[in-house]
């Protein structure tokens, strides 16, 4: 049990260090532009103002960024791909996936291709566009079947088999952050990825004095 837990801790990890590093640039802006506020507020407040209170923890800050196919690679990679998981992925045109599955007892080797899109939730969905096993004929629900047998099971990919589909959970992603990410436009042949995050005003404050007191 407790190497299981390791094995997944260090699957997750890669993925957490990505977002980190995300998150880090593009709220870089926010928390200096938030931290002028503060500053020009204190300067032109001479005396005590109203009884206006406002909860912190209740704003949320939703920071737009407009990534390269190159980034959303990293991206994906970091989500769903690395040296933990049972196939090759890459992105281009089309997100591609490459690897074995299990066949009625025999390891096939598939290659599988997809264009990514934006689901009402903000989660990616891949609508599977060619799926091929050596040697074998198999519907694309089936052979999606036996792909999403090959999966951890705490990978957040879903496999919608009758659909063609498989969806990047980046809601599951969200759940182990301290904030929200959410796909907004994907055009892979234009070049234009944009995602959204939702970052805890509380959370940039925490990160503003934790940055203030190890400069002490």
């Amino acid at each position: 049990m407790n190497q299981s837990k390791t094995s997944n801790n260090k699957r997750l990890n890669p993925w957490k260090w990505a977002f980190w590093l995300l998150l880090l640039a593009i709220t870089s802006v926010i928390i200096g532009f938030f931290l002028f506020i503060q500053t020009s507020t204190r300067e032109e407040t001479a005396t005590p103002s109203s009884n206006t209170t406002t909860n912190v923890a209740d704003d949320v800050i939703t920071a737009e960024a407009d990534l390269s196919t190159m980034s959303f690679n990293q991206l994906v990679t970091a989500v769903i791909g690395g040296d933990n998981v049972p196939y090759q992925l890459t992105v281009g045109d089309q997100v591609s996936f490459s690897g074995t599955l299990d066949a009625l007892g025999t390891e096939v080797v598939y290659t599988m291709e997809g264009q990514p899109s934006v689901m009402e939730d903000g989660n990616i969905a891949i609508d599977v566009t060619n799926i091929v096993l050596a040697g074998l004929q198999l519907p694309t629900s089936t052979a999606l079947a036996l792909f999403q047998l090959t999966l951890p099971t705490d990978l957040p990919l879903q496999v919608l088999a009758r659909e063609s589909q498989i969806i990047i959970r980046l809601d599951q992603v969200s759940n182990e952050m301290d904030f929200t990410i959410r796909a907004s436009d994907i055009d892979l042949a234009n070049g234009r990825i944009n995602i959204f995050l939702d970052v805890p005003l509380s959370y940039i404050t925490s990160q503003i004095e934790a940055e203030a007191n190890s400069d002490q």
